[in-house]
């Protein structure tokens, strides 16, 4: 037994020696984590620095504000046709001044020459603001410039048959918005403070037509926004006529606007004629909204009146 055990342990010994090296396990790679960001508290609102807004000239508690313009004055009068049709007046400040007679487009009415209070009335008119008030003219957001305070115009609007105070049914033949337009000339000839032989009219749309077609006796000068042959005349042929005959016309027009771009190119540009185009697609009165109201839109009418009138 004693000779059996040494032999035992060297045949272990032997044994362990040549067997193989256990397998090696990789050791486990180590998996990083990135730690979501913390949310860093906003800070506390500082207080914004404040300014002082320079005084504005604000009247006495006691006096109303004045009037910029006269209170307008209700009419009616008939065209060639037996309509009746209705308008109104805004005096000048002064006596035996022009009157400038505003056509309104279809599907309108003479109240939008005062929408979105564009004061563009006020500023035709352009009555003296008392002392301590800021000017009657700074209108429009600013778009109107301060007129002269010699400069001074009557104004005249009235509604074409089916539309507004006018009343009935829109007529089926364009052409008898003529005889509207023709009437109110007329009317306005007789008008209280007005000088008669020096009307003018400015019109958008059907009404940029109206105020070429119908300009006659009286007449020396139209203004037309957007017109289009609306009324079954040629607009080349009346602008014309009137260019000719000394008259101060005037086209504005929107690129993008139909067929008002040809229309006023349909006259050649000259002293009596001129034409002033916009980008956009605005039509007739979007012109005299103050958002969209042209940088020059209101210099042009004061010069083109102001010339027709001399």
């Amino acid at each position: 037994m004693k000779k059996f055990l040494p032999r035992l342990w060297l045949s272990l010994l032997l044994a362990s020696a040549c067997a193989p090296a256990p397998a090696t396990l990789p050791s486990p790679t180590a998996t990083t984590f990135t730690r979501p960001p913390t949310s860093t508290p906003a800070p506390q609102p500082t207080l914004r620095p404040t300014y002082t807004l320079e005084p504005t000239i604000t009247p006495p508690p006691s006096v109303t504000p004045p009037p910029f313009s006269q209170a307008m004055q209700r009419y009616t009068f008939s065209t060639e046709d037996g309509r009746v049709l209705v308008g109104y007046l805004y005096p000048a400040a002064k006596t035996n001044q022009p009157v400038i007679v505003l056509m309104h487009q279809s599907e309108a009415n003479q109240t939008l020459w005062n929408a979105e209070d564009n004061g563009f009335i006020p500023w035709l008119q352009n009555f003296p603001a008392p002392a301590g008030w800021p000017p009657a003219t700074q209108s429009a957001q600013g778009m109107l410039p301060t007129l002269p305070a010699d400069v001074t115009f009557n104004v005249f609007t009235f509604d074409f048959r089916g539309h507004g105070e006018s009343g009935g049914d829109p007529t089926a033949d364009p052409a008898q918005y003529i005889f509207d337009a023709r009437a109110a000339y007329q009317f306005a000839r007789s008008l209280p403070g007005v000088d008669g032989n020096k009307i003018l009219g400015l019109g958008t749309s059907i009404g940029a037509d109206a105020v070429v077609d119908a300009c006659g006796e009286g007449c020396v000068g139209a203004f037309s926004i957007s017109p289009g042959n609306w009324l079954g005349q040629e607009y080349a042929a009346t602008a014309n006529a009137l260019v000719q005959a000394g008259k101060q016309v005037r086209c504005m027009y929107a690129n993008n606007d139909g067929i008002s771009p040809s229309t006023c190119w349909s006259v050649q540009q000259s002293e009596n004629y001129k034409i002033f185009s916009y980008p956009g697609n605005k039509h007739g009165m979007a012109f005299l909204a103050p958002r969209k109201m042209p940088q020059d839109f209101a210099q042009n009418i004061y010069l083109w009146a102001l010339k027709a009138s001399q």
